[in-house]
């Protein structure tokens, strides 16, 4: 068993969270329940399925690290919905306690989504872009492909499903430049920076143009030249809270990755 205070201290020496804002009114602990801890879940939501997965391993005196600290969106127009109570019950009663690092997370580090998605696709990060919150979290990356078939494939074999494209900037890569924002990208102004960098093919989670904050997008990419490659939000973002399991386990914490359902509506 460790003292849960100094994980968090070790957390909050490596994501640096007073540096930033946050779209949650929270940032790190959301519930404590024990002060000591001897193993940690990770996961990219707070979800009634990675509640359920905990529960079926019947967790105890642990930690749940998440990305988010709400479930996934079923409503994609609607705000992030609230974890249910029965949960913040059931983690009282089995000594869990709930952290989440939302954008100290999405600052691009070993750690970051963006990192660690551009690792899973097989591309090479040389230059950062897309500051939101006070951090920096968007990438522009290097690849050996040639063709937005082959970006796209790489994709879907890294997040195991289907993935959509929107091929606004044609069908090559030039020099095999990349950008990639996992998740989603709602500033509209990126755009015609990717088009001077010389960026055909924008790699990032949420891309259904039926979701209210991504209709101008689609608007702003076609008129620059930028083709879409959408992966899904939770999809995208996995990859942090996985590679988060071995953060945990430098601290000599037995720690397991809860994978979720992603939602294809997003794509």
């Amino acid at each position: 068993m460790i003292a849960v205070s100094k994980v968090y201290e070790k957390l909050e020496q490596c994501f640096r969270p007073q540096e930033c804002t946050d779209v949650f009114p929270i940032i790190g602990e959301q519930c404590h329940n024990t002060d000591e801890i001897g193993r940690v879940f990770t996961a990219t939501f707070a979800s009634d399925e990675v509640f359920a997965a905990l529960d079926a391993q019947d967790a105890h005196d642990c930690l749940l690290f998440t990305h988010h600290p709400a479930p996934q969106r079923s409503d994609l127009n609607a705000p992030a919905p609230a974890i249910a109570q029965r949960h913040f019950d059931w983690m009282r009663q089995r000594r869990v306690n709930l952290f989440s690092y939302h954008i100290p997370l999405d600052r691009n580090s070993e750690w970051s989504p963006g990192t660690n998605l551009a690792r899973a696709v097989g591309l090479t990060p040389y230059e950062e872009f897309y500051e939101q919150n006070g951090v920096r979290m968007g990438l522009l990356c290097r690849s050996t492909w040639t063709t937005l078939d082959e970006l796209v494939n790489a994709l879907a074999r890294a997040v195991g499903h289907e993935v959509r494209t929107y091929p606004y900037g044609g069908p090559g890569l030039s020099e095999g430049r990349v950008a990639v924002m996992a998740g989603g990208a709602s500033n509209r102004a990126i755009y015609s920076e990717l088009r001077e960098k010389g960026i055909q093919a924008f790699v990032t989670g949420v891309t259904n143009p039926a979701v209210s904050w991504v209709a101008g997008i689609h608007e702003e990419a076609r008129q620059n030249g930028v083709s879409l490659v959408g992966g899904g939000h939770y999809s995208t973002e996995k990859f942090a809270p996985m590679a988060m399991v071995r953060f945990f386990e430098n601290l000599g914490l037995p720690a397991q990755f809860i994978p979720e359902t992603p939602n294809m509506a997003e794509l």
